[in-house]
């Protein structure tokens, strides 16, 4: 046999040796990873294995977060999708969520960097949300108002305190920021804007009190902020940014009179409220010192806004500091 036949032969030899060594695994097949190595989650979509020893497994209290509101907060969760796990404390769609100014907002600072537990967050907020879409009409007929989103809470299951979601009225919190798109959207309305504010505060509070009835117990109320201040409104003017501003007023001063009676009638309820409208008020008058280039500038790194009307990522892990040392001593931040 010449060489060239035995070197050929040898190869031909080997190669059928490698393939029946080699096992093939079907598609979407073995979860099981060969001694040596473990499953390495990486997102809803991809895991490996790889080598090493698994961790080991979480064990210890997780809390439970429910957000209520408009694009301020909005991650774009789908409550009939991924629910949030110890993997992504925001269940879905992937961390840090869609949010109205990009990147990450201080629901995802919250529930990543300034809390002092596991929380898992169920956002139910929707960007463009207002409180009543027969009272103040959103920018689309599809956008969930804060009654779709507490009805959607109450009917979808989670209120009943599944396996799945097992809160309880001590490891809940319920957290409402809405009111930019009321007021945004409204401002230049005739008649009182006192009687006005009130009836969409009715509103609010009606619902707030459907969520006690399931054992809702603790409640974050965030006020409405300077959204007279935004790049959008602010090429209106001077004069309409003054009216803006006074209807916002009146709305909070009216928001925490309804947060202490809220309070008063409602024995073992703990509340907080977050002033929003201060901080970005303490921000915007000084924005170098909080390391952004100026108080209008949007969409770059080193500005507030992340464009003409919501605040960038760098703003939302402000305001996640500011939340967390407000309730410091809780159970969530």
């Amino acid at each position: 046999m010449s060489s060239s036949l035995l070197i050929s032969s040898l190869t031909v030899s080997l190669l059928a040796s490698a393939a029946r060594a080699q096992t093939t695994v079907p598609v979407f097949g073995s979860t099981v990873c060969a001694a040596g190595s473990f499953c390495s989650w990486e997102s809803d979509f991809f895991s490996q294995c790889v080598p090493g020893t698994a961790p080991p497994p979480f064990s210890g209290p997780i809390n439970f977060w429910f957000p209520f509101g408009d694009s301020y907060t909005s991650t774009t969760f789908a409550p009939n999708e991924t629910l949030p796990n110890i993997h992504n404390p925001l269940g879905n769609p992937p961390f840090p969520g869609f949010t109205g100014g990009g990147g990450e907002n201080y629901v995802g600072y919250l529930t990543e960097t300034d809390n002092s537990s596991v929380v898992f967050a169920y956002n139910y907020a929707f960007g463009g949300a207002t409180i009543n879409a027969s009272l103040v009409t959103p920018f689309e007929p599809t956008v969930l108002s804060l009654i779709d989103q507490v009805n959607e809470f109450l009917t979808g299951g989670v209120a009943s305190k599944p396996a799945s979601t097992p809160w309880t009225s001590a490891n809940a919190l319920f957290s409402v920021w809405i009111g930019v798109n009321d007021m945004a959207g409204s401002w230049f309305e005739p008649g009182d804007r006192g009687v006005f504010a009130e009836t969409l505060l009715g509103e609010y509070f009606a619902l707030i009190q459907k969520l006690v009835a399931v054992g809702a117990r603790n409640f974050l109320f965030l006020n409405v902020p300077r959204v007279d201040l935004t790049p959008q409104f602010a090429a209106n003017g001077a004069a309409d940014q003054a009216i803006l501003k006074s209807v916002i007023d009146d709305f909070n001063t009216r928001l925490a009179t309804h947060v202490a009676s809220f309070k008063a009638q409602n024995s073992g309820v703990t509340t907080w409220i977050w002033d929003s409208n201060s901080v970005f008020t303490t921000i915007l008058a000084n924005p170098t010192a909080f390391g952004f280039v100026d108080a209008i500038s949007f969409g770059n790194t080193g500005d507030f806004w992340g464009n003409d009307f919501h605040p960038g990522p760098e703003a939302h892990a402000i305001f996640a500091q500011d939340i967390a040392k407000q309730m410091a001593g809780s159970v969530w931040f």
